[in-house]
């Protein structure tokens, strides 16, 4: 069902019915699993209306939980005054808290007694014969459920009826989630949903809005008075029109049901076009809640018509989509909201139009502009400065729009524009790279190496002697790169001196008997220095690709490779249902500069320790499957951390993030010293640096895979510096630092390759 619809739907909009919910991306959840068995991202949307004076505070539930009422051991003590026949004392106690209208009392009054009969009526022949068998519920505790359930829908169906201002919102729930051109919908509504569904969809245009299956589960439409007050706004008598839009109509219900109390819609409504389902226990949560709506969902009658009526592979576990699901939960919970958002073109779909990628982007901004109220622009940041992308702060209306416009854009996907922050948590002789400095003098002269951070303070006296930071740039914010990239957080400056830098004079630090020179892994490096991540060392994919298009720019216009890798001591969190692993936009444009011919080092991320929560308390425990996003991209060098002086006996840093990757590739490829490394800092103490002075007004230890990562980027540096035959061929270089390394004994998926050893790899090269 539907077989003979006109068309088929591209997704799923529901609207659920009375009392209190969890918040909308939960709610929806909930009742995906319920009726596909998956959460089904921008395959459905929930229209969310509860109103939070009767409920202050969502139900505190997860996708696990069901539409359940409170547990009947929760029941007892307010159930237990309770008779079904008294119908003179909490009921007219109700509806005189809601109005003081004679005839809204009266029509309340109406319903209620409709409900309350209804459950008197199922304790006739029928139903005692059943509860005889099966019944798990005392009289009294089902009289408990009536009344919770007439009690909500008293409240609801007031605002509904005779609440201008509440019905209008509503209605604008469901409307706001039918996006013309983005169908067409199945409608599955819930309760006082379907009134809610069914005027909206009898008012809306059958050439903008089409709904080849509108399904109806626990609906009041049957009832009389429910359905006189559509009469009245309708100017009709008699039968009700099915809504024009409408194909088919499914109507569901438990006769155990109090809100269902008439099942029959098919005699209400015309053209005859509605198929009504009914039965005793046809809801499996009959039991504790005959009006669920995730039992409604889980049956099969609902299921199989549901799947009938869309488009084959909707539910698919893996299937094509064009908002990303983690974009969707937050558009669920916060519609008003503005959403960090990155829009990506279909490059090879407009190149074989016969047109090109800035044409595209163009429309993009263009569209966005139109559908962003010109008052709001300001607070839309929109960010136009990247070559396959438009990064931009947008509404669920507006990413919703984009969506249904998307083939005609040009649009690809568009991605939550995520999040991604510094990963904080005697070294250079651990990987070989001070004595490759005096036997191979590969001390990185003439490469140049890019930091993606927080920034830099080029005026530190490391920098000084070899003038390493030969450019800064800052990629925050909406406008092109600007010069400049200040470094008011620390971890950018840290990262930039272990990959180049050095000091002529020696320093005292503690614990070291005598005064020891600091230098950096290639300390006559290049560095060109992004600023990615703000003063809180925080940032967005945006400003990386920003970073990342502007690298690749560089390279193109000198004709050769002028920055020859990257070094990224950043990362966030992977959410596998979203995106392949190493598949995210900001690893795809990764990807898109390593087959440039430069390389990337990434550090592996510091997930690899957790606190879980037992039966006994907290546990504390090392977690797999912990690699971050972008260090899970293949084509790139992921660098996990081990101890700096101790690296055999201590091993692998507890924090440092583990493999295997989602896919079941090995991560990370490398480890390198990552605790407590003495690095500059951004903010000097002030005073003279002497020959044998303490080092600590200048340098600052920290620790974390930030650290480990520019160790493999400067030995990098420092490799291609003496084998410049290997510039450009990535590859070839990954291939040889691997090959090179030493083992530690660990497990693979924890350490790598090992730990890399610089004249290992310079004397088998």
């Amino acid at each position: 069902m539907p077989k003979n619809a006109s068309h088929v739907a591209k997704r799923v909009v529901y609207i659920h019915g009375i009392l209190n919910k969890p918040p909308a991306s939960v709610l929806k959840c909930q009742w995906d699993r319920a009726l596909f068995g998956i959460e089904m991202g921008d395959g459905t949307r929930m229209a969310y209306w509860v109103n939070r004076e009767y409920y202050p505070q969502p139900l505190d539930e997860t996708c696990a939980d069901g539409d359940r009422l409170p547990a009947p051991a929760d029941a007892v003590a307010g159930a237990s005054a309770l008779r079904l026949d008294d119908t003179t004392g909490w009921l007219d106690d109700e509806i005189a808290w809601l109005t003081k209208r004679p005839a809204e009392q009266r029509r309340l009054r109406a319903l209620a007694d409709r409900l309350v009969g209804s459950a008197r009526s199922a304790s006739g022949p029928r139903a005692r014969a059943l509860e005889a068998k099966a019944l798990p519920l005392p009289p009294i505790l089902r009289t408990w459920i009536t009344r919770t359930l007439t009690s909500a829908f008293l409240r609801d169906v007031h605002d509904f009826l005779f609440r201008d201002d509440r019905r209008a919102a509503m209605k604008a729930s469901l409307r706001e989630r039918l996006v013309a051109h983005d169908g067409p919908f199945v409608v599955v509504a819930h309760s006082q949903g379907s009134m809610i569904a069914y005027d909206v969809l009898r008012e809306a245009d059958p050439a903008e809005i089409r709904v080849p299956l509108f399904v109806t589960i626990g609906s009041p439409l049957g009832l009389d008075e429910v359905q006189d007050v559509f009469r009245t706004w309708m100017g009709k008598r008699g039968s009700l029109p099915v809504p024009r839009c409408v194909d088919a109509w499914l109507n569901v219900s438990d006769d155990l049901d109090p809100v269902a109390a008439d099942h029959e819609l098919s005699n209400d409504f015309t053209p005859g076009i509605i198929k009504d389902e009914h039965d005793w226990r046809l809801n499996p949560d009959w039991a504790e809640n005959p009006h669920s709506a995730t039992g409604y969902l889980r049956t099969a009658v609902v299921r199989n018509a549901v799947s009938d009526a869309v488009e084959p592979g909707l539910a698919a576990p893996v299937r094509p989509f064009v908002v990303a699901r983690d974009l969707v939960h937050r558009i669920e919970d916060a519609p008003v909201d503005r959403h960090p958002t990155l829009v990506q073109l279909d490059s090879d779909s407009v190149v074989s139009k016969g047109h090109s990628v800035a044409e595209a982007k163009e429309a993009v901004i263009a569209e966005l502009r139109r559908l962003i109220p010109e008052d709001e622009h300001p607070h839309a940041e929109i960010d136009e400065h990247m070559v396959r992308y438009v990064s931009a702060k947008l509404k669920r209306r507006e990413v919703e729009e984009l969506s249904a416009r998307h083939e005609r854009l040009r649009i690809e996907y568009v991605w939550r524009n995520a999040s991604k922050r510094a990963l904080l948590w005697m070294s250079g002789q651990r990987i070989q790279a001070t004595a490759a400095h005096v036997v191979y003098k590969a001390l990185g002269s003439n490469i140049t190496w890019a930091v993606l951070d927080t920034g830099v303070n080029a005026r530190h006296v490391h920098f000084a002697q070899f003038r390493n930071i030969a450019a800064e740039w800052d990629c925050t914010g909406t406008t092109r790169p600007r010069k400049g990239a200040p470094d008011a957080h620390g971890h950018g400056t840290h990262v930039a001196a272990i990959i180049a830098g050095a000091l002529r004079r020696r320093l005292t630090i503690p614990n070291q008997p005598e005064p020891v020179a600091l230098s950096g892994m290639a300390p006559h490096a290049r560095l060109h220095v992004y600023k990615v991540l703000d003063d809180q060392g925080n940032g967005q994919d945006s400003s990386i690709i920003k970073a990342l298009d502007h690298i690749a720019e560089t390279n193109e216009k000198a004709g050769e490779l002028v920055i020859h890798g990257v070094n990224l001591s950043l990362g966030g969190s992977f959410d596998p249902s979203v995106f392949g692993c190493g598949h995210s936009p900001l690893c795809r444009e990764l990807r898109r500069l390593w087959r440039s011919g430069v390389i990337v080092c990434i550090a592996a991320g510091n997930e690899g320790y957790a606190v879980l929560q037992g039966a006994e308390g907290a546990i504390e425990s090392n977690m797999d499957l912990s690699i971050g996003d972008p260090a899970n991209l293949n084509e790139a060098i992921a660098v996990g951390s081990v101890h700096k002086e101790n690296p055999h006996t201590y091993g692998v840093s507890y924090f440092s993030s583990r493999g295997p990757t989602a896919d079941g590739r090995r991560k990370p490829d490398v480890v390198a010293p990552g605790e407590r490394i003495l690095s500059a800092r951004h903010k000097p103490v002030p005073g003279r640096l002497r020959e044998g002075g303490p080092a600590g007004g200048f340098y600052v230890e920290m620790s974390g895979t930030s650290m480990a990562a520019p160790h493999v980027s400067g030995i990098l540096a420092a490799f291609l510096s003496v084998r410049r035959e290997f510039i450009g061929d990535p590859d070839e270089v990954k291939r040889r630092l691997l090959g090179s390394c030493t083992d530690l004994e660990r497990d693979q998926y924890i350490q790598g390759y090992g730990l890399p050893n610089l004249q290992r790899m310079l004397a088998t090269s």
